[in-house]
């Protein structure tokens, strides 16, 4: 097992920072995987029987209906990703607060024909509105391969945090990296 496919920490919507250090290697593994097959769009229902799995490594050898497995910094965690797929197929309706704190792949609704929707339809107007952004929304705003998004982060050029393989940048930073690249496009043609 690769140590960086670990949690270390993981931000609940609720803006909440469950720290994971503590927590057994098989069960960060499991968040991992779970994190990263909720940015791939893997649905609410499959999850949710992930999750809620008897023999689930988030609880711990507890049973999943146990009051005291519900407080397990690994099953909060496990909570919180079903909470967002099921928000992202739009069986679970978030609070105003929380659709605000959902990235942008995840925010949906149901239109007059129950049909789900994206919330923000225009994605340039969208990104703006957002306190982060993925790696993906980042290389669509940018124009750079993953890679190149990963490296300004690690250069420090972009503010940018890793769970697993899922990394969550701040938005107003790939902003002001775009309009950087921008300007120095700018004066590189104009010196010509």
């Amino acid at each position: 097992m690769d140590s960086t496919d670990l949690l270390d920490s993981y931000r609940l919507i609720s803006g909440a920072v469950v720290d994971l250090r503590q927590v057994p290697d098989a069960a960060r593994l499991f968040l991992s995987d779970l994190a990263l097959r909720l940015a791939q769009g893997q649905g609410y229902d499959e999850l949710v029987g992930r999750v809620l799995h008897p023999k689930s490594v988030v609880y711990g050898g507890m049973s999943p209906l146990a009051a005291a497995a519900q407080e397990l910094p690994a099953v909060r965690v496990a909570r919180d990703l079903v909470y967002r797929a099921g928000v992202a197929e739009g069986a679970i309706k978030p609070s105003p607060t929380e659709q605000e704190a959902l990235p942008r792949g995840l925010r949906t609704a149901r239109d007059e024909r129950g049909a789900l929707r994206e919330v923000e339809a225009d994605t340039a107007t969208a990104l703006t509105r957002e306190q982060i952004v993925t790696v993906g929304e980042a290389m669509n705003l940018l124009g750079i391969t993953r890679q190149a998004v990963i490296n300004a982060v690690r250069g420090g050029r972009v503010r940018g945090e890793q769970h697993g393989k899922l990394w969550l940048l701040a938005r107003e930073d790939v902003l002001r990296y775009r309009a950087e690249r921008v300007e120095r496009s700018n004066r590189r043609g104009g010196a010509r």
